[in-house]
């Protein structure tokens, strides 16, 4: 059926052209994977269903897999071929599209064409002949266009064709599958239906499963509560066996409680003794230390008055010198030097003999120690009498130990000295360190010295060990005050067994069992996929924790990750830690928890050495599948030594040859040692004699046979020779101390005997003195003398025979093989070490001496360096001892026999003559590979043996060729070069670096490069120095806008070739600057040239072909359009650009001008006024020097005319005596100069007269100089923005490069120390300063000078006129500046000679005066507040000038203005309808004074400074109205302040304000009659006042009005106010009351507070609201009024008249 089915859709082609992808196939079992739907189980569901829910019927058949799969492929093709229909179908219509839009087009032209040939016709009868041609090209171009249309139109046509038939054939195709398209939809139907009954087959099927889940579920609810009702049976029987058990052991529990208590009881006293002792021992300790304090300072007082009372002798000492005209400083110098060398001496003396004494002591301590052991072990001492025969040799296994024995008196002597060890029991320890002193040891390890024999742990008992050992007292005296640790004991581990109360028998057995089951599960089987896991379960990474190399008192930590390397999760615990370890290591382990195979874990171990010995132990740890341990391991510094070969084989060597060969000694630990190199073979034995023989005995000279038997080597036993004279020396010295002390360390000859067992032999008779040389400390071995047989076998020691070997470090040794006799010789060599736990390395010397006929005169041809590829030659010279010619041939090695050739190959030597062959070495590359073992790749050393075989000689004569090859490479640093970007207009250069790897030199040369580019230094020839790298520098200078790739080729002198690859870009930018290059003439300092270049935009055509056009390279023309640009000035150079940005338009140009103005360097500057202040102190000095020299010499010589007077009688009378004497001239007290401390570069400013003159010094000095500046400029197309943003492209950058010139000026400014600025300061507006400043010419010719024209509106104005001016001639200018501006004032006056010119700047501020009033004004009015009448009240105020100048002021008043009356006459304030006029000048007193009053009224107030203002208010009668203006007028000109002043005068203390004005603020002129104030019993009457409240409408809704009424106190001087009465508060208060509130409250008013204090000058506001009540007419005012009751000095009624209504917004 599938074959048919194939058949039908095509055959196998169609199957395999469908394809079966995703995308394709139709979902048919809505993502269900399985097609099988037809399953066993949904076959027994729909057995099941239809037995109960359906009537039998006869199944349809259902759709097969082959048969799903043929349906969505079918359906696939289906779909491919309607869209292949729908693509074809839009192709057509786009075709179709196409064709009509190309014939429209064809119309179109074929309407212009008419149209163009009716104009040709038209110009031909007009003969417009270039209309004519115009028209005629235009038809052209129109037919031409016309003709394109045409054959457009037919493409289109066949390609529609085309596409119409492939529509059709599609079509068609499609139309094949039209029935078998209606047989696929009844079947998709099909199978859509059979997935239909399927689905509600599975859901009836789920439903039942849901059921049987509930019932299910419900037996568990069940079980479950059944469970939940045991659990709480058997938690009820344990709660009631509980309290049983609980009431049966409470007794014993109480028992128990009081036990406890009466122990901690105990515990707490004896707590509390503990600390009562503690604390008197701290209180002593603090009493000791305070004790101590004072005696520190009582010594550091003496002290103090020690040194005090040196300084002030030494200071005598130094003026006594000075008075004797010695040099103090020199004299004590060598004073101090002397003491401190006595007091070194003195210091060494007696360390010496401290050293002395310890090393007796310890002698003695031995002595007794060797006299027990002899007499506790005496098998291991024998008597040398009867073994005198008995010859102690080197043992066989351990040479080293029984050659320390034999060579003790060597070397070893002075290396045993620094290290001492002693064995005891299986481990050694290191009793005594590199530096240590001996005396700092401690007593109980005095007796560990060094053994020569092997001391196990027999040698010494533990009774002797404790007898030795000597009592520490170092005991606290109270346990507490110390840390007495007591360490944690472990608790043994005890079986605790769990007990039930009231258990059955039955479940403590479970119990049991459960327990026992758990005991053995602690560590199980771990069994995965069949597979029992054995082994470690944790892998340790490190495996080994190893500290190395540790050091006492340092922490070494280390961190150990743990992996699960089981096959499943794992535990891991730690245990613990080798006991040993337990002081030193420290384990930081968190327990992971579970863990899956492959996790890890870290452990952090912490180790703090306490000894220096090795420790060995173990981590352990414990896991679920068994115990693990990770070993661990703490080792201390060791030697680690060794040689490279224990074997060195000379091999056959003729007679009379010498060979060298060396081996390397290292040592690879990190403890350093000394080593002793010598001959073994060849040595007579030696005999063991006593000590005292031996030290008689032998010599310097034998001591050293001893130690060294080879006798040849002559230069190493002179070095030693020499170090032991010294040595002998210096004991020589040391042993005659100790004779003068007593002559310590004398034994008898009795105890002469051998002193093996401890190493230590004295001397027996104490009468030899000096000619005894005793070895103190190092133990010594005396030998016999011996016969040297060292060299007969030719074999001796190199140079280095002794010496120090660092921790990992290695030292090279040689051994020297020079046969005289002909045989085998096998030589043994010892390499002994100072280390007693490093063995000795025997060395094996093996050698075989010939004597041949022939031989050659040179062993080793050395051709020295070579290189490969190049030919060297040289002579082989062999020689004939024999008698007979004999026949040789010579073989060259068969690896070089491509590289190296013997000419001629045989040849004949005569007898007695020698023979002369060629040889020829071309080493080549292949050398490297085909030497082989004879080439050595890392150094390059050649050496090939060579053999010439003579004829009947079995015995070839052997002889090496050496050579070092090196290559002839040389190497650049880089493959290629890059040079980027570069314009046309300037060059760009690349440093390369040119490495010679040869070994020799070699020559090159840069051959073949391109014009455009060139090699500096040298034109690019020179030699390379072997390994030599030179750099170079290579110059690229495009000629034109395109890429560059060339080839740069440097030849050797041997004609080898290095390339490298170069590549740039040349750039022609959008502009171009008409000078590349300024040239300034020569500028004198501080002065200014300038000059200017154009920048050009000639970019004015994209016509590549015409002219160049600007373009980066081969990329893209630059736009035609605007071109910016920007110049950036380099900091620190003398030039300024302007513009420094700008744009030019095509064909334009812009000029730029470039300024010059040469400076003086600051720091140049600086240093000159140093030199010069420098200069003067040391001048000055020198100076009061002389003076004081001169005065000194004065007062001497009037003393000697003094002595001279006096003494011309006696020479009267005898003029023959004292002619040879002379009286004694007195001695200067002056020794030189002061020394001086000249200033430093940080205290010169530029404004100090010192930095002035070291300018001028400066400009009189100098000499000129030369400065070349590059000055880069950015391009970019477009208009420029702000500087520094401009969008340029680095690649079209131009340079200008200006040559600055600076030459000596010759006009300089001398006065005001040589500035060139005038500064006037701050200068009041219209005052007149003159200041003057003087020039100098300090040039060689006359000059006239000329000046520029200052600013004819400006303040500054030149006075005097200009003249000529001689050399050295000078010229006083006089300027005046008069400021008429509060500005600052800036001009540049500019004097000219002709060359150069001298600029001088003029600069002054213009200042207008300020003050400031530090008053609390508000709005420009002081309140001075309320005062009584006919009282005063004063306030002080600051008047601060804030400017730089002093100010003149006045204070005026308006009450006494002159326009007062004037001001009057205007309308009053409350007559105006606005209100806004109101006049400053308020109610007067009527006595006339002022009420007012401000003093002082006028006077100076000085720059920055200020004086007090005094404002007095003194009013004559009760008023609310007083004012006065104000005005504040300065230099009797300018206003600068105006403000009003006011206050209020009331009759009484209390007063209220703030309420509504009842009077107009003018009192009139008119007498008014008072109002009466009293009623007829004498009370005051009421006062009336009226206070208006408004409150706001709003819709629904009213307002609260508030406004806030003053109560007020006056502060006044009255002596009543200061007493206490009854009417009055204490100290001046006022009180105030609101009475009858109750009856305003009704209206809606509200009083808050109603009752209060006032303080004295204080206000207190008393809030008022009115709130409207319920149903208030708004149209209706309220009025009320409640009396106000004020105590004060009188108490007073006033009668508050409130007054409210509604108003709207």
């Amino acid at each position: 059926m599938d074959d048919d089915y194939g058949q039908m859709f095509g055959g196998e082609d169609f199957m395999g052209d469908i394809g079966l992808e995703d995308e394709a196939i139709l979902d048919y079992d809505d993502g269900d994977d399985n097609l099988d739907l037809g399953s066993d189980e949904e076959e027994e569901i729909e057995s099941f269903v239809g037995d109960r829910d359906y009537d039998e019927k006869t199944p349809e058949p259902t759709i097969s897999k082959q048969e799903q799969l043929r349906m969505i492929h079918l359906r696939s093709h289906l779909n491919q071929l309607t869209e292949k229909v729908k693509h074809h179908q839009y192709l057509t219509e786009k075709t179709r599209e196409e064709q009509k839009q190309c014939r429209n087009r064809m119309s179109q032209l074929e309407t212009e064409r008419d149209q163009v040939f009716k104009e040709i016709q038209g110009a031909e009868s007009d003969k417009n002949t270039s209309a004519l041609y115009r028209l005629r090209a235009r038809h052209e171009r129109v037919c031409q266009e016309l003709e394109n249309e045409h054959k457009l139109e037919k493409m289109i046509a066949d390609r529609l064709e085309q596409e119409e038939y492939e529509l059709a054939k599609v079509e068609v195709e499609r139309g094949k599958f039209l029935l078998a398209e209606d047989d696929l939809i009844k079947q998709e139907q099909q199978l859509a239906k059979e997935k239909t009954d399927m689905a509600l087959q599975r859901l009836r099927k789920e439903e039942m499963k849901a059921k049987r889940a509930i019932r299910q579920h419900a037996k568990r609810q069940k079980d479950y509560q059944t469970a939940l009702e045991d659990q709480k049976r058997r938690q009820q029987m344990t709660v009631d066996d509980a309290e049983r058990s609980h009431a049966k052991h409470s007794k014993f529990l109480n028992q128990t409680m009081e036990k406890m208590q009466k122990r901690h009881e105990e515990e707490n006293a004896r707590y509390k003794e503990n600390m009562r002792k503690k604390m008197e021992m701290l209180l002593k300790l603090k009493g000791d230390i305070t004790a101590n304090r004072e005696n520190l300072k009582a010594l550091h007082a003496r002290d103090q008055a020690a040194n005090k009372e040196a300084k002030q002798r030494e200071e005598e000492e130094r003026q006594r010198i000075l008075q004797e005209g010695g040099n103090p400083d020199e004299i004590l110098l060598i004073r101090k030097r002397i003491e401190e060398f006595e007091r070194q001496k003195t210091e060494f003396e007696n360390e010496k003999r401290q050293k002395q004494a310890t090393i007796m002591d310890k002698i003695l301590v031995e002595e007794d120690r060797l006299k027990k052991r002899k007499k506790q072990q005496p098998h291991l001492w024998t008597d040398p009498k009867s073994d005198k025969s008995k010859i102690v040799g080197p043992q066989k296994k351990k040479p080293l130990k029984i050659f320390r024995e034999l060579t003790d008196s060597s070397i070893f002597d002075e290396i045993m000295k620094e290290n001492t060890y002693i064995i005891n029991g299986p481990e050694e320890q290191t009793t005594q360190r590199d530096g240590q002193e001996p005396g700092k040891t401690d007593t109980a390890r005095e007796d560990r010295k060094i053994s020569p024999l092997p001391v196990d742990s027999s040698d010494s008992s533990d009774a002797e060990f404790e007898e030795e050992e000597k009592v520490n007292l170092a005991v606290p005296e109270f346990e507490g005050l110390w840390d007495q640790h007591k360490p944690y004991k472990v608790p043994k581990d005890t079986e605790s067994t769990l007990k039930l109360p009231n258990g059955s028998k039955m479940e403590k057995e479970i119990l049991e069992k459960v327990l026992d089951k758990h005991r053995q599960g602690i560590v199980v089987k771990q069994v995965a996929a069949g597979r029992e896991f054995q082994g470690c379960p944790f892998y340790s990474k490190p495996d080994v924790i190893h500290f190395k190399d540790f050091e006492v008192g340092k922490t070494y930590k280390k961190k150990v990750t743990l992996t699960n390397v089981s096959y499943t999760v794992n535990y891991c615990k730690y245990i613990n830690i080798t006991e040993m370890l337990k002081d030193f290591i420290e384990i930081q382990f968190d327990p992971p928890g579970q863990m899956s195979a492959g996790l890890t874990c870290e452990m952090m171990v912490t180790f703090k050495p306490m000894i220096n010995e090795d420790l060995f132990g173990e981590v352990k740890f414990l896991s679920q599948t068994g115990p693990f341990a990770i070993p661990l391991q703490c080792t201390t510094k060791k030697c680690d030594l060794s040689t490279d070969t224990c074997r060195i084989d000379f091999g056959t060597t003729v007679i009379g040859e010498t060979l060298k060969r060396t081996f390397t000694l290292t040592n690879k630990g990190a403890l350093g040692t000394k080593f002793e190199f010598f001959k073994v073979t060849g040595q007579k034995e030696r005999t063991v004699t006593t000590a005292a023989t031996s030290l008689g005995g032998l010599t310097t000279a034998d001591t050293i046979r001893a130690f060294s038997p080879d006798s040849t080597s002559v230069v190493a036993k002179k070095d030693v020779t020499n170090s032991l004279e010294k040595t002998d020396e210096k004991k020589a010295a040391e042993d005659a101390d100790k004779a003068s002390m007593g002559g310590v360390g004398t034994s008898d000859e009795q105890n002469g005997t051998q002193a093996a067992g401890e190493g230590l032999s004295m001397a027996g008779d104490g009468d030899q003195g000096e000619e005894e040389q005793p070895l103190q400390d190092s133990p010594d071995l005396a030998v016999s003398e011996m016969e040297d047989y060292g060299t007969l076998d030719g074999m001796k020691v190199g140079l280095v025979a002794t010496g120090e070997l660092g921790p990992f470090s290695s030292t090279k040794l040689e051994i020297i093989w020079q046969p005289h006799i002909p045989g085998r010789v096998d030589t043994e060599f010892l390499i002994t070490f100072s280390d007693p736990l490093s063995d000795s390395i025997s060395i094996q010397a093996i050698a075989n001496a010939i004597d041949v006929p022939v031989w050659v005169e040179r062993q080793t041809v050395d051709l020295k360096i070579c290189m490969y590829d190049r030919l060297y030659q040289d002579t082989i010279i062999v020689n004939n001892r024999a008698t007979t010619a004999l026949r040789l041939k010579f073989e060259v090695c068969k690896e070089l026999k491509n590289h190296l050739e013997l000419l001629p190959k045989t040849g004949y030597i005569q007898a007695q003559s020698n023979f002369s062959a060629q040889m020829k070495f071309l080493p080549r590359k292949s050398l490297f590979e085909e030497a082989g073992k004879y080439f050595d790749k890392e150094t390059g050393v050649l050496e090939a043996p060579m053999i010439i075989r003579v004829a009947d000689q079995t015995q070839p004569v052997p002889f090496t060729v050496q050579a070092v090859l090196t290559t002839s490479d040389m190497e650049f640093d880089t493959t290629d070069i890059d040079f980027g970007c570069c314009t046309i207009y300037e060059s760009t250069k690349a440093k390369i670096k040119l490495t010679n790897k040869s070994i020799l030199p070699q020559e090159f040369g840069f051959v073949g490069h391109p014009e455009f580019v060139e090699v500096q230094p040298n034109d690019g020839f020179g030699t390379l120095l072997p390994l030599e790298t030179i750099d170079l520098e290579v110059i690229f200078s495009p000629k034109k806008a395109k890429d560059y790739k060339f080839e740069l080729n440097c030849k050797s002198l041997i004609n080898r070739e290095f390339k490298i690859q170069c590549k740039g870009v040349g750039v022609h930018p959008p502009l171009e600057m008409s000078h590349q290059v300024i040239h300034f003439s020569a500028t004198s300092l501080y002065d200014v040239s300038t000059a200017y270049f154009h920048v050009i935009n000639s970019h004015t055509s994209t016509n590549e072909f015409t002219h160049p056009v600007p373009r980066i390279g081969k990329g893209e023309i630059a736009p035609v359009g605007p071109t910016s640009f920007e110049f950036v000035v380099p900091e620190g150079s003398p030039l300024t650009i302007s513009p420094s940005v700008g744009t030019i338009e095509p064909g334009k140009k812009c000029p730029i001008w470039v300024r010059f103005a040469p400076e003086l360097n600051e720091l140049d500057i600086k240093k000159e006024a140093v030199r010069m202040a420098t200069k003067a102190l040391e001048a000055q000095a020198e100076k009061e020097f002389e003076e004081k020299l001169k005065r000194e010499r004065e007062e001497a010589d009037q003393a000697l005319q003094k002595a001279v007077g006096k003494g011309k009688g006696k020479d009267a009378k005898s003029p023959t005596k004292g002619k040879g004497k002379s009286s004694p001239a007195p001695s200067l007290t002056v020794s030189g100069p002061r020394p001086i401390s000249p200033p430093t570069l940080e205290t010169i400013t530029k404004d100090s007269p010192a930095y002035a003159a070291a300018k001028a010094s400066l400009l009189r000095q100098y000499r000129g100089s030369f400065r070349t500046v590059t000055i880069p400029c950015y391009v970019a197309s477009g208009k420029c923005g702000n500087p520094g943003e401009l969008p340029y492209s680095v690649h079209n950058t131009l340079y200008l490069e200006v040559h600055c010139p600076v030459v000596k000026p010759t006009l300089v400014v001398i006065s005001d120390n040589g500035k060139s600025t005038l500064d006037y300061g701050e200068v009041s507006l219209g005052q007149n300063i003159i200041k003057s400043v003087t020039i100098q010419n300090i040039s060689n010719k006359t000059v006239e000078l000329t000046s520029s024209i200052l600013n004819t509106g400006g303040p500054f104005l030149m006075l005097n006129a200009l003249r000529v001016l001689p050399p050295d001639g000078t010229h006083t200018i006089l300027i005046s500046y008069t400021p008429e501006k509060g500005e600052v004032f800036h001009e540049v006056l500019e004097i000219k000679t002709g060359h150069t010119s001298l600029h001088i700047t003029l600069t002054g501020k213009g200042v207008s005066p300020m003050i400031q009033i530090n008053m609390p004004m508000q709005d420009g009015v002081l309140d001075m507040g309320a005062v009584l009448a006919g009282e005063y009240l004063e306030r002080t105020f600051k008047l601060l000038n804030s400017s730089s100048l002093s100010i003149d002021y006045c204070i005026k008043m308006d009450s006494l203005s002159l326009e007062r009356h004037n001001i009057a006459q205007a309308v009053p304030a409350f007559i105006q309808a606005n209100k806004t006029t109101k006049l400053s000048v308020g109610t007067q007193n009527n006595n006339g004074q002022n009420v007012f009053d401000l003093v002082p009224a006028e006077g100076r107030v000085p720059p920055g400074s200020s004086i007090d203002l005094t404002v007095t208010f003194a009013p004559d009668h009760p008023s609310d109205h007083y004012s006065d203006g104000v005005r504040i007028e300065l230099f009797g000109k300018e206003e600068t302040h105006n403000f009003m002043i006011k206050g209020m005068a009331k009759p009484r203390i209390m007063f209220v304000h703030g309420m509504d004005e009842r009077t107009p603020d003018i009192e009139s002129l008119a007498e008014e009659t008072p109002a009466p104030t009293e009623d007829e019993d004498g009370k005051l009457l009421p006062t009336p006042i009226l206070f208006t409240l408004r409150s706001i409408a709003k819709e629904n809704d009213f307002i609260p009005a508030s406004r806030d009424l003053f109560v007020g106190c006056v502060r006044t001087m009255a002596v009543s106010q200061k007493k206490d009465g009854k009417g009055a508060s204490k100290h001046g208060n006022g009180e105030f009351q609101f009475d009858n509130v109750q009856l305003i409250t009704q209206k809606g008013f509200n009083i808050e507070p109603q009752k209060g204090m006032v303080e004295a000058g204080g206000l207190k506001p008393v809030t008022f609201t009115w709130t409207p009540p319920a149903g208030h007419d708004p149209n209706t005012p309220v009025e009320a009024s409640v009396m106000l009751t004020l105590k004060g000095d009188v108490t007073e009624q006033i009668k508050v008249m409130l007054r409210a209504f509604v108003v709207s917004d």
